[in-house]
């Protein structure tokens, strides 16, 4: 029950870097919070599986570092990621039509 905890904080920690980073306009709404809370279960689990209890510190810190990693490198990549692409598919469509 204490991962969905987890999972809130990572969206809340998602959603306001979706606003605070700029290239905002390349990434939906949901992409940001959503992968940051996945970030921050997949390391919950993984940790918990390690041997780490609800009550060890490094558990939480691991988790909301993760969704914060997560977070910030989305904004950064994907805007250059999705330009390039438009960029390829306007070259594609502008052969197809000249």
């Amino acid at each position: 029950m204490v991962i969905l905890v987890v999972m809130v904080l990572g969206a809340a920690i998602g959603l306001l870097a979706r606003y605070l980073l700029p290239g905002r306009e390349w990434v939906g709404l949901f992409l940001n919070p959503c992968a940051a809370a996945a970030a921050a279960g997949v390391v919950w689990i993984s940790l918990s599986l390690a041997g780490l209890g609800v009550d060890s510190g490094w558990l939480w810190i691991g988790s909301l570092v993760a969704a914060t990693l997560v977070a910030v490198a989305i904004p950064r990549l994907l805007p250059a990621h999705r330009r390039r692409a438009d960029a390829a598919e306007l070259d594609r469509l502008q052969a197809v039509k000249g």
